[in-house]
C-alpha cells in the first residue's frame, strides 16, 4: 500500500511538473527537467526491483523514466505532436523579421558590404552549412534571408 502512495504522488509530480514546462519557453530548463526527473524516476526503479522486489511498480518506473528521458512523456502530458516544439521555433522566428544588423553578423560581413562581397560571403558559408553538405535547412534558409535582406 504504501508503494501505491508514492507512485500516485510520483503521478501528481510528472503532472505538475509538465504544467510548468509547458509555461516555460526556454528549451534548456524542459531539457533538464526531463533528464533531471528521468534520473530520479531510474533511481526509483532500482530501488523498486532491487531493494523492494516489487517487479510490476518498478517496471512501470522504468518505463516512465525512459519516456521521460526522450520527451514523449512530456509530450503526452502536454498533448503535442513529435517536433512541435521546432515548428514554435520556426513560428516565432518567422514573426521576428532579421535586421540588417542581424543578416551582416550572419554573413560575417560589416560596414557597408558591396554585391559581390555579399554574394562570396554567402557562397562560402552555403558551402559549409548547405543541408548536402552535413548542414542544416534551418541555417541554410537563415543564410538566404541574410543574403536577400543585404542584396535588396
Amino acid at each position: 500500500m504504501p508503494y501505491l502512495i508514492i507512485l500516485i504522488g510520483f503521478v501528481f509530480l510528472i503532472y505538475v511538473i509538465s504544467k510548468y514546462m509547458e509555461q516555460s519557453n526556454s528549451v534548456h530548463i524542459n531539457k533538464a527537467f526531463r533528464f533531471g526527473f528521468a534520473l530520479v524516476l531510474g533511481l526509483l526503479a532500482y530501488f523498486f526491483l532491487v531493494m523492494a522486489k516489487n517487479i510490476p511498480v518498478g517496471a512501470i518506473l522504468s518505463l516512465l523514466s525512459y519516456l521521460s528521458a526522450r520527451g514523449t512523456l512530456w509530450r503526452f502530458l502536454m498533448n503535442k505532436k513529435p517536433g512541435s516544439d521546432q515548428q514554435e521555433i520556426d513560428k516565432f522566428n518567422r514573426m521576428k523579421p532579421m535586421t540588417r544588423e542581424e543578416a551582416l553578423d550572419i554573413l560575417g560581413l560589416s560596414g557597408h558590404p558591396d554585391e559581390t562581397d555579399i554574394k562570396d560571403a554567402h557562397r562560402k558559408m552555403m558551402m559549409k552549412l548547405h543541408p548536402d553538405q552535413g548542414g542544416s535547412d534551418y541555417f541554410a534558409s537563415k543564410l538566404n534571408q541574410a543574403r536577400d535582406i543585404l542584396l535588396a
